[in-house]
């Protein structure tokens, strides 16, 4: 059984753009699990109202409000999934017909499994958000933008691991970061997220590390699983989360794979 966990938090026209798409990977998974960062109440009464629109199981997962909290967030996604196998997206994550059988198809146990998107114009944006969600207009949107960055990340993510054999670079070199996958048995080994990162950035890197320090490899789907990010204005945190407590603990030494507050506490 195959799980998506998407993160959410507020910006519903994003998500339903992100489910429309999923609609066009129908068979290719089980369920979707919601994980909100704590909407308000106005959101979740109209996210109630979208869920039977959509011929999937959804199931939507909130916790209050309390600052940045997306690990916990999503610590309580995995914790309400079904499946076996678990993919993770964001709720600005569209997903091009095809993508989430990649992840399917690459899942390997002991081996967690990268993507990356492709970021779209402001302009590109509006288009996705008002007009109907189909192969062609997704596919025409991704073939638009540049493949240089794509490229060029899936042949980093290789050779960092091939020198992540000889020890000749930084473990922390190999990202989840984007869209990936995993399964669940290995995301509990580590014990999901670590839910000391409170506040912008650090939990995708400091999973990644505990991954690689558990024994487990990452292997790149980047050219083939393809989503497009939708454009949205850049948070503050987004731009400024190195200069705040959470880069500190992400460089902090001798980081254990289990991490003492994560799934199980």
């Amino acid at each position: 059984m195959v799980s998506i966990i998407i993160s959410f938090y507020e910006r519903l026209d994003y998500l339903r753009c992100c489910l429309d798409s999923l609609r066009l990977c129908r068979g290719n998974f089980d369920e979707v699990i919601i994980a909100d960062d704590g909407s308000g109440t106005e959101t979740v009464n109209r996210l109630q109202d979208l869920i039977p629109a959509y011929e999937f199981p959804i199931t939507h997962v909130w916790q209050p409000k309390n600052g940045f909290r997306l690990a916990l967030a999503r610590n309580n996604g995995i914790r309400k999934a079904a499946g076996e196998y678990l993919i993770f997206l964001d709720c600005d994550f569209l997903v091009l017909p095809g993508t989430i059988e990649c992840h399917v198809k690459a899942a390997k146990p002991g081996k967690f499994i990268a993507g990356l998107c492709k970021y779209t114009t402001q302009e590109q944006a509006k288009r996705i958000l008002h007009e109907e969600i189909s192969k062609e207009l997704l596919e025409n949107l991704y073939h638009e933008l540049p493949e240089k960055p794509v490229t060029r990340e899936h042949f980093n993510f290789i050779k960092y691991g091939i020198l992540m054999r000889f020890r000749a670079v930084n473990p922390r070199k190999q990202k989840c970061s984007s869209h990936f996958s995993v399964h669940r048995k290995d995301m509990e080994f580590v014990n999901g997220y670590d839910e000391n990162f409170i506040g912008w950035g650090g939990e995708d890197e400091d999973l990644a590390l505990r991954f690689i320090k558990a024994g487990f490899r990452g292997r790149s789907i980047i050219p083939s699983a393809k989503v497009l990010h939708l454009w949205h204005p850049k948070e503050l945190g987004n731009r400024h989360w190195r200069e705040g407590a959470n880069i500190e603990y992400l460089n902090r030494e001798n980081i254990p794979f289990f991490c003492k507050k994560g799934l199980r506490k």
